[in-house]
């Protein structure tokens, strides 16, 4: 029998219609290949896990409104830029982006973590 995580990769909160809210869980790239790899490397495994959370719930990158990013160190910054902008330019609304450095996390063998929040319109 699957046990269920305390805390969830995504929280949905109907929105009334069929329409919902989607906060997804922080993620990075621990446990992946892409652990301890250079920023553009996690970025891609970080979205790419933020993608899956969202088709869980019937949505995609498209559905998101806003993502927030921390990185360990700001000098990530360009790396992971270019990683966002390739991701996100082929949507005709990009959501809204915050980046924070400085961040420390669990482990020393990530350099970046992205959450999202996303809004599926009613059918």
């Amino acid at each position: 029998m699957s046990q269920r995580p305390l805390f969830p990769p995504a929280r949905v909160v109907p929105l009334g219609g069929g329409a919902k809210l989607i906060f997804c869980s922080g993620v990075t790239a621990r446990g992946s290949a892409a652990e301890n790899q250079p920023v553009e490397v996690q970025a891609e495994e970080c979205l790419a896990r933020l993608e899956r959370a969202l088709a869980s719930e019937g949505a995609d990158l498209s559905h998101l409104l806003k993502i927030t990013t921390w990185l360990s160190d700001m000098r990530h910054y360009e790396g992971f830029n270019t990683i966002r902008r390739r991701i996100f330019e082929r949507l005709p609304v990009p959501p809204a982006s915050t980046c924070v450095g400085g961040a420390q996390f669990t482990t020393t063998t990530v350099c970046i973590e992205i959450e999202g929040i996303a809004v599926v319109p009613a059918p």
